[in-house]
Formats: C-alpha cells, sequence, structure tokens
C-alpha cells in the first residue's frame, strides 16, 4: 500500500486539538514510515522512522511496536529499502539540465579546455534568469527523483545579470523543494568588473538566505585561471562567512596559472588568498598533488569528486592515493550532468578496481569516505546534522522504488549504494516535508517544469 494520509492534499505544517475542550493540549503530527529496509553495517527489516516536525524523532527496528497517534500521516515502505537523502556536492543545476538536452554527454571530447570554450562558456553567458530558474526546477526534480535531497550547485549566467541569477535558481530550487546550498561561479570572463560582479552577488545571496531553512549561499569561483587577484579578494570574506564552492584544477589551466601568478600550485595558492576552510569545497582536483592534499586535509576542507563528467570530459580524476593517505575529506558530485549518486558510486568504483591491487585501502574509500562526506559537508553549511538515519538528524529520506531480498548484505550505506543503483525514489521527504509520493511531485506541476525547461532549452540553445 502506498500512504495513508489523514486529510487531502500535500502535507502541511499544522497541529490539531484532542476534542476535550480548549485548555486540551497541542499534538504535533508525525510522518511515520513502516516497514521499511534499511542499509548499513546491521541491515534491518520492517524498520520504523517516525519524523517530528523538521527532524527524525525515532528509528524502530522491526521487533519494536510504534503507536499510531491521530494526525500522523504513514507511509508503508512495503519492503522498501530508506535511505538519508543523497547531498551531490558539486552540481550545476541549470547548465546541467540544458547540456543533457543539448545531447552533450555522449559526445567525445578532447580536453575539458574543449569542451569549456566550444559549448559550456557560450551557454553558460545566454542564461538569463528565466533560463536559470526554468531549467534549474527541471535539475531540482530529477536529483529528487534519484534520491538527493540536498545539491551544491555552482551557477553562471547571463553577463551584467549576476545578481539576478542566485535568486532565479533559488526560485526554480524551491519549486520542487530541494535543499540547496547556491554559490555564482565568478571568474573574470569580459572583465575584472564581471568578476566582481560575481562575487558580489554571492555575497549578497548569502546574506539574504542565511536564515532559511532549505537555502544557503556560499562564495563561488569558477577556476582560477579565470579570476584576477581583485575577484579573488573579494571572495575571501564572503567564503570566511558562508564557505566556498569552486572548481579547481578541472585541468592543467589552473595548475599553469597559479604557477604563473605565483610559482604555487592550485591549493595552495587557494590558501594564500584565504579561501580554504572547513566549509570549502573544491571541485575536481585533477592535478592534486601530495602536498595540496596535507593541505586540504589540515584546513579541513572538501574535496569534491565527480567521476563520470571526469570520463565524459576526459578529465582525470585526482590523485585519490595521496588524498586518502592524508585523511582528506571529500564527497561524490554529479557535476549536473547526471542526477544520481549511486551512479557515480558505481563508476568510481570500477576505476578503482583497476588499482586496487596496489593500495587495498580503496576498499574503504567509497564506503567509508567519499559517501557520508556529502552529509558531513551539508551538516557544516546547515549547523545540523544531514545525511543520517538516526534521531535528531533532520529529515532528509529518500523510499527507494527497490524491494531488496533480506537480510542484505552487511556494509557502510557506500558500499550498498552500489546494489541500489538505478532504483528512484518512490517518496522523498526534505526537511520533515513530504515531496515525493509514490513517484509524484507534490505541491508541483511536473509537465510545466518540462515544458518550461525545453522551451528554455531551445530558446537557449537557438541563440
Amino acid at each position: 500500500m502506498a500512504a495513508r494520509p489523514r486529510g487531502a492534499g500535500p502535507p502541511r505544517r499544522f497541529t490539531r486539538r484532542l476534542p476535550r475542550g480548549d485548555d486540551a493540549p497541542r499534538v504535533e503530527p508525525r510522518l511515520v514510515i513502516r516497514n521499511a529496509v534499511l542499509p548499513g553495517p546491521e541491515p534491518r527489516a520492517g524498520a520504523s522512522i517516525v519524523v517530528e516536525g523538521r527532524r527524525i524523532a525515532a528509528v524502530a527496528g522491526g521487533g519494536e511496536r510504534v503507536e499510531s497517534r491521530p494526525g500522523d500521516w504513514e507511509v508503508d515502505a512495503a519492503g522498501r529499502l530508506v535511505v538519508p537523502g543523497g547531498v551531490d556536492a558539486h552540481a550545476h543545476l541549470a547548465v546541467g539540465q540544458l547540456l543533457r538536452l543539448a545531447g552533450l554527454p555522449p559526445r567525445l571530447w578532447h580536453s575539458v579546455a574543449e569542451v569549456r570554450a566550444q559549448f559550456r562558456t557560450p551557454l553558460e553567458q545566454q542564461l538569463d534568469p528565466e533560463a536559470l530558474e526554468a531549467l534549474a526546477a527541471a535539475g531540482a526534480l530529477a536529483a529528487l527523483r534519484a534520491g538527493v535531497t540536498c545539491v551544491l550547485d555552482l551557477t553562471r549566467g547571463e553577463p551584467g545579470r549576476e545578481e539576478e541569477a542566485l535568486p532565479a535558481v533559488a526560485r526554480g530550487v524551491r519549486r520542487v523543494g530541494l535543499r540547496g546550498a547556491l554559490a555564482y561561479g565568478a571568474n573574470d570572463l569580459g572583465g575584472e568588473h564581471r568578476g566582481l560582479a560575481g562575487a558580489r552577488a554571492g555575497a549578497d545571496f548569502a546574506k539574504e538566505v542565511s536564515g532559511d531553512r532549505l537555502l544557503r549561499g556560499m562564495a563561488g569561483l569558477d577556476g582560477l585561471a579565470l579570476a584576477g587577484a581583485r575577484t579573488l579578494a573579494a571572495l575571501a570574506e564572503p567564503a570566511s562567512r558562508h564557505g566556498l564552492h569552486a572548481s579547481v584544477a578541472e585541468d592543467d589551466g589552473d595548475l599553469a596559472h597559479a604557477y604563473a601568478t605565483a610559482f604555487l600550485r592550485p591549493v595552495p595558492f587557494l590558501g594564500q588568498c584565504g579561501l580554504l576552510g572547513p566549509r570549502t569545497v573544491v571541485a575536481h582536483g585533477s592535478t592534486t598533488g601530495g602536498d595540496e592534499a596535507a593541505m586540504l586535509a589540515s584546513t579541513d576542507a572538501f574535496l569534491a569528486v565527480t567521476p563520470r563528467a571526469a570520463f565524459a570530459y576526459g578529465a582525470a580524476l585526482p590523485p585519490l592515493d595521496a588524498l586518502a593517505v592524508h585523511d582528506v575529506s571529500m564527497a561524490l558530485g554529479t557535476d549536473g550532468l547526471y542526477p544520481d549518486l549511486a551512479g557515480e558510486a558505481l563508476a568510481l568504483e570500477m576505476a578503482l578496481r583497476r588499482t586496487r591491487g596496489q593500495a587495498p585501502f580503496y576498499s574503504e574509500l567509497l564506503g567509508h569516505v567519499l559517501w557520508p562526506g556529502g552529509g558531513s559537508i551539508a551538516s557544516r553549511l546547515w549547523g545540523e546534522p544531514v545525511g543520517a538515519i538516526a534521531p535528531g538528524a533532520l529529515a532528509d529520506l529518500a523510499v527507494l522504488e527497490w524491494r531488496p531480498p533480506f537480510p542484505m548484505p552487511e556494509a557502510s550505506e557506500g558500499d550498498s549504494a552500489l546494489l541500489w543503483v538505478g532504483a528512484p525514489a518512490a517518496w522523498a521527504i526534505v526537511d520533515g516535508v513530504v515531496r515525493l509520493r509514490e513517484g509524484r511531485l507534490l505541491g508541483g506541476d511536473e509537465a510545466e517544469i518540462a515544458a518550461r525547461a525545453g522551451e528554455a532549452a531551445a530558446r537557449v540553445l537557438r541563440s
């Protein structure tokens, strides 16, 4: 059975009085997921998860009884797998959706520089706020359907309209109900004034949404090679306050620029500019060396690894051996090309198999470092526990459309993700609110989202 909501329509925040007079205590309604299968080192079948408000209140095993209360919304998982919602540590919701609609991923490219110069940058410069909103909504919906409930998004748009870009992406994300940390990728293409405008747009947006339950703002950097000294300096203060999301060293361009400018490698160059810290996410890092790994670890910064995008664009994966030895915090990202994190996990696992014989610690890398890393960085950004099925954690959950035979193998959630690759989300709960019910978006028109994204893509691709 699907669900037994008490009352019609999508979930609401409300209180219900017991019929005992005006002085009766108020009873908060709960979301109760029953008959769930939970993965992990100790897999559980027949489990129940109780959500009160924004948080998980209790997790009960198959033998523990959870009494119903008046006003509960009860969800029968019916033996399906329930997991913490995924955290995509590096995405481009709008341009990623556009690139998929343009048929980019199957194409063959010689280098990241070729993709950026011939395709991506010209498209980004055509993304007006209307297109950003429409494409971001479609990207957010694709992520939600793939069981991703939180995205760290790096946006670029039409030059001269930087201040409008992040609010437009935020409107698109809100239409779906996704949790999002949004940054504007500042660079000096078009002149230093454009880089400064991008840095200012990110800082203003971060201040505006600082108290929002679902949205956060971050400073953003679209590559070291494209940013001058004043733009980097302008990013330092908002990065220290709100965090930094930076595409760095996706190819040799940033490496060459950092050496030419300061005779430093990219990560130390970021550090010299005051851009490293516990809420810094460095995406890609293909040229990262051992000394850089040590610096990432000492500053508690994160590296976002994007396996499928690297393979699609002909980029190298970062040196995971050096990163693992130095205990660098890492997380998986999609780069916006693909919505599902489990697919990224499988792609990385297949790549690691080639070197696992020489590096046995790779067997722990996915399950114990990369997979939980997304929840770790989201927890830092929101100042609340994210990415866990445990009492007190924010209730970001996905009921996957997969009924695994039980018992499941005893493995970390990251290693278990290799089993559920391709399983879509039947239900998605973000911040305690049901956003997807039996595959259908609540509170939004899926056909309209798709139509608007298609119209925006057609308009941009024609220009």
